[in-house]
């Protein structure tokens, strides 16, 4: 599920949590989100934080297809083994300053391939007969303004109740262009307890608390709604 409607529904997920150890104290931009409907497609652009839920919406949904992913898996450890041992080849892959950068160019099933993969960063590309997914070269740098347009993605109006139910699931009325950004507010970080847990261990097992806030702009109308979390 999205972890912005889980945090909403008072879902305590582990996706939820991990979605929150990049924050420390203070105000953030969260996640931002576009959608545009026309009479047959619509098109859903996003920031960088929903990589993973559009990936996992389509898989979900297209099931066991095969398309042709290009684009590259970014992670902090060496992957070459297991993408060799999957039968996924990588063209070249590079290395800077301990991450790892695999260029992909391969025909795989969709939903193995997510299941698999959709826990590290996926920057990848791929289209079908009616729906197609776009998405930037790189992560952006830290400090650097957020965008709703680092992935981009293409459906068939049929496919409306599905966006709705992760993306708009607050969303009742027919519209033709929504806009939704996100303010994460970080008020206190409390820290597991145990001697024997070294700090990227506390890090990780830390408990965010604090307030996510979520404007929705319908047909340039804007409603504000709030909920505070302890994830």
């Amino acid at each position: 599920m999205h972890y912005i409607k889980d945090m909403f529904e008072k879902n305590e997920t582990q996706h939820a949590h991990n979605k929150l150890i990049r924050y420390s104290k203070g105000e953030f931009t969260g996640p931002l989100i576009k959608a545009k409907f026309t009479s047959s497609s619509i098109k859903l652009s996003t920031s960088f934080h929903f990589i993973d839920e559009i990936l996992i919406l389509l898989a979900n949904h297209l099931g066991n297809v095969k398309v042709n992913i290009k684009g590259f898996l970014i992670w902090n450890q060496d992957l070459s083994t297991k993408l060799q041992s999957l039968g996924i080849m990588y063209s070249k892959v590079s290395k800077a300053r301990g991450i790892f950068k695999y260029t992909l160019d391969n025909e795989v099933n969709l939903k193995d391939f997510v299941e698999l993969f959709s826990g590290y960063n996926l920057l990848v590309n791929f289209k079908l007969e009616n729906v197609s997914v776009a998405m930037k070269s790189a992560l952006p740098k830290p400090n650097k303004e957020i965008t709703a347009d680092f992935c981009k993605l293409t459906m068939p109006k049929e496919m409306e109740s599905i966006l709705r139910d992760e993306f708009l699931f607050d969303i009742k009325e027919k519209c033709k262009e929504v806009q939704i950004s996100h303010i994460i507010k970080v008020d206190d970080i409390i820290l597991p307890t145990g001697e024997d847990l070294d700090f990227e261990m506390k890090r990780r097992l830390a408990k965010r608390k604090g307030t996510l806030y979520r404007k929705i702009i319908i047909d340039s109308k804007d409603t504000l709604s709030q909920i505070d979390f302890e994830l």
